[in-house]
């Protein structure tokens, strides 16, 4: 019956150690992790690891764009606010990425897009709902237009780049953003 007992006893300090080593591994990769960059399979994901105090998402949409997120990139920052995202947008027919939008406050890390600008036609200042923006018309590296829009929200700065017309990167733009 002592013995019983005593293995018994073993089994349970084995188990428990056993338990208190599987949480020590699932955590260390996430606290190593915290100032990278990651993926996230949804917006929801980003909103309940990170917690930015707001996640700018587009309300308009041209009908050729696949909702949700083909991408998203966050990284938590030093500052506040404290999370860089990105996120990234297929055509519906093509599945090649039209739609870039990005997050971040003064002090994050900028995340790179897939589709960025690599040469400036013309850049001028719009606004955006009486915000100042600028505007750049530009070239992707595949050869084709791809227009960026960019400015501050909140303590946020904040880029739609699209490979499409100005107008539709304006409008986007102007969705992102209450009255």
């Amino acid at each position: 019956m002592l013995k019983n007992l005593k293995m018994f006893l073993i089994f349970l300090s084995t188990l428990a150690a056993l338990t208190l080593a599987l949480k020590l591994l699932s955590w260390l990769p996430l606290n190593v992790q915290k100032g990278t960059l990651r993926s996230y399979g949804a917006i929801e994901d980003v909103s309940a690891e990170l917690r930015p105090a707001k996640i700018f998402l587009p309300s308009y949409f041209p009908q050729y764009l696949k909702w949700p997120p083909s991408e998203i990139y966050a990284q938590k920052g030093s500052v506040t606010p404290p999370a860089s995202i990105l996120m990234h947008f297929t055509n519906q027919n093509t599945g090649e990425i039209v739609l870039a939008t990005s997050q971040g406050g003064a002090g994050t890390p900028e995340l790179k897009s897939k589709i960025e600008p690599v040469r400036i036609i013309k850049e001028e200042d719009v606004l955006i709902k009486g915000r100042s923006a600028r505007l750049y018309l530009a070239i992707c590296a595949d050869g084709k237009p791809c227009n960026k829009v960019g400015w501050q929200e909140d303590g946020y700065l904040i880029a739609v780049t699209l490979k499409d017309s100005a107008a539709e990167a304006l409008r986007i733009a102007e969705s992102m953003l209450s009255d």
